[in-house]
């Protein structure tokens, strides 16, 4: 367990927009930042950062909480990870509070601990005997230097049938985080394993943050029948289509220059990356999908396709472009000599010949395609043109700026002497196909609906825990009168009840130290759900729910003794408010009485109730006007 002191500190430490920037891009918005939700594939941005209270709130689907919690979210780690990953980029050392016990307790290891494992596992064995063959095969064939393998981590899968698997059983490595996790796979009776990777090099695959999320491996047979590329099977830590290969190294760059170069294959990203191209990416072996684009939009808004020189090569390029187009990122495109891909290019010309090709051979996504169609087909049939301009249109059609896709047209029209009003009529034709083809679902196909709390939050409870959230920043007041009068109160929404709880459970473990705060930004990792985390995130960065907060904070110059004077405001309100639902009810049940002796005694109970009201309400406000009096 690391102490809460340390906790704090650590978080104290990580400026939140320093690191949420390391996977989006943070535009000012006030006195805060926005940017588009990592959650989602929205178009507008919901996500919000606030520097003063070190917290984020995602609008759209509700997430919130503090930089652990969103280092949780987007690594896929367990609370005491993030914890351990933030420390690290802050420079502080927790090494003492987090010594492993070598998997003595193995459900309690996580799957990225295992991944992680692995990858040590394979990147050690690189490094022996066992490793020779795959060592001459990159040092040898392939011209990588030992920083290169050191930096990426790469690593040799021996061929053995369980090499792996025997060495992480040593370890105490859970066989079922070794299934889960495609690192072995069983035989078809099921009765026994074998490592999935064997005689292959290996390749780590990392999340934005340098976690490790996957591999990939490269057969060094030549058999035709071995896949010459094999990767982790799909899980929820790798998810191929959501992954960038050298993105954790390159996202800095990438922002310096605002440009990306997008490659093909793990080999380019390294040679170019060995030659200090180090804005270059890869797809994990898939085609660009519109969630790696969205992450490069993340980065930079241009994108230099560098794709292998062949036929495949240019086809997945013609693809690429409607996917970044759809994602309003501007595609370059680069036509490498044939037979010549980016890791043999660089190899054979250097890094300043390299550059210097770029620079002259870079082309626009329209001249890219007009140039594809002219050397794939006869573009001077009428047919063949025909369709050409029709699919080019298609591309145009697909850009979200109505002003870019009316710039395009226009230089669509001057490039192929086609009447811009012809092209007009086409552009119309697909921008309607695009607007049917939409679905209300579609822009955001992979998240999950918003948390629902199980009932409504209201306005009073609403301003009830803010004032209770935000006091903490200036002491414990407003701590110590709640939990001296906990019993009084239980709030009707449940996370709003389970926040209440958590923070008078807190304030009691403080109370006997008169210099101890609770970080309210620290604390909110610390809530026992999600639903409370997100809940408190969007109450401390919303703007005050109640007009009558904005009139006091107009009244009280001081911020504590205005959160104390909403808070008990508010605590008032809460417990005179379930005894006036009740004389609300018994004065209904009074006026549609027809029995004489019913009536009366119920009439009997309301006037308790009315004086049982009237003494709470003056209690209540004698102690408030002491309390305030007294602060």
């Amino acid at each position: 367990m690391i102490p809460p002191a340390i906790v704090d500190e650590i978080r104290q430490a990580a400026d939140i927009v320093e690191v949420i920037s390391d996977y989006l891009t943070l535009q000012p918005a006030g006195r805060n930042y926005k940017a588009l939700s990592p959650f989602t594939m929205e178009k507008t941005p919901s996500f919000v950062v606030s520097p003063d209270k070190q917290i984020y709130k995602c609008f759209s689907t509700g997430k919130g909480g503090n930089v652990f919690s969103f280092v949780m979210e987007m690594e896929r780690v367990s609370f005491p990870e993030a914890l351990e990953l933030v420390a690290k980029r802050s420079g502080i050392d927790i090494s003492r509070f987090s010594e492993k016990k070598e998997f003595k307790q193995p459900h309690e290891e996580s799957r990225t601990e295992t991944l992680r494992w692995a990858a040590k596992f394979f990147h050690r064995t690189l490094k022996t005997e066992a490793g020779k063959q795959g060592r001459l095969y990159l040092t040898a064939e392939r011209a990588l230097s030992e920083k290169t393998i050191n930096t990426f981590g790469l690593g040799y899968a021996p061929d053995a049938w369980d090499h792996l698997f025997t060495e992480a059983k040593q370890a105490g490595i859970p066989q079922e985080h070794l299934f889960d996790l495609g690192l072995i796979t069983a035989n078809k009776q099921g009765k026994s394993w074998y490592d999935t990777f064997r005689n292959r090099v290996i390749f780590p695959i990392f999340s934005v943050g340098g976690q490790v999320v996957g591999f990939g491996g490269r057969t060094l047979l030549s058999d035709p029948q071995t896949p010459k590329y094999l990767n982790s099977q799909e899980s929820k830590l790798f998810e191929k289509s959501k992954l960038l290969y050298g993105l954790h190294a390159a996202k800095n760059e990438i922002r310096r220059k605002e440009t990306a170069i997008l490659v093909e294959g793990y080999m380019d990203v390294l040679a170019l990356h060995q030659a200090g191209i180090t804005n270059t990416v890869a797809s994990c072996g898939t085609a660009l999908t519109r969630y790696q684009a969205k992450i490069l939009q993340r980065y930079t808004n241009r994108v230099l396709f560098m794709y292998d020189a062949d036929s495949a090569g240019q086809k997945s390029m013609m693809t690429g472009i409607d996917t970044l187009l759809a994602e309003n990122l501007t595609p370059f495109v680069i036509m490498l000599p044939k037979g010549d891909d980016p890791d043999s290019f660089v190899r054979r010309e250097g890094r300043e010949n390299f550059l210097q090709f770029a620079e002259e051979n870079m082309l626009s996504f329209l001249d890219f395609q007009i140039r594809f169609f002219r050397e794939s087909e006869n573009f001077e049939q009428p047919e063949v043109k025909s369709k050409a301009i029709r699919t080019i249109v298609h591309t145009i059609a697909l850009i979200p700026d109505r002003i870019r896709r009316e710039l395009y047209l226009q230089e669509l029209s001057k490039k192929l002497v086609i009447s811009q009003y012809a092209l007009q009529e086409l552009l119309g034709r697909e921008e309607g196909k695009q607007e049917k083809k939409r679905s209300p679902g579609e822009s955001r196909p992979d998240v999950p609906p918003p948390r629902k709390p199980s009932t409504e939050l209201s306005v009073l409870e609403k301003t009830f825990l803010k004032a209770l959230l935000e006091s903490t920043m200036y002491g414990n007041a407003v701590l110590e009168f709640a939990a001296s009068h906990e019993e009084m109160l239980e709030l009707p929404h449940r996370g709003a009840q389970q926040i209440f709880t958590h923070m008078i459970r807190r304030y009691k473990e403080i109370a006997d130290s008169a210099e101890e705060r609770i970080d309210i930004a620290t604390e909110i990792s610390l809530f026992s759900n999600p639903e409370s985390r997100d809940l408190a995130s969007g109450l401390l960065i919303e703007q005050p729910v109640s007009n009558k907060w904005l009139e006091q904070s107009n009244v009280h110059a001081d911020n504590a003794k205005r959160c104390l004077g909403m808070f008990l405001d508010a605590f008032k309100n809460l417990i005179l408010e379930p005894l006036i639902f009740q004389k609300n009810i018994l004065t209904e049940k009074i006026r549609l009485e027809s029995n004489t002796e019913h009536e009366i005694e119920l009439s009997k109970e309301k006037i308790i109730l009315d004086k049982k009201i009237r003494k709470t309400s003056l209690d209540l406000k004698k102690m408030i006007t002491t309390i305030l009096e007294n602060s």
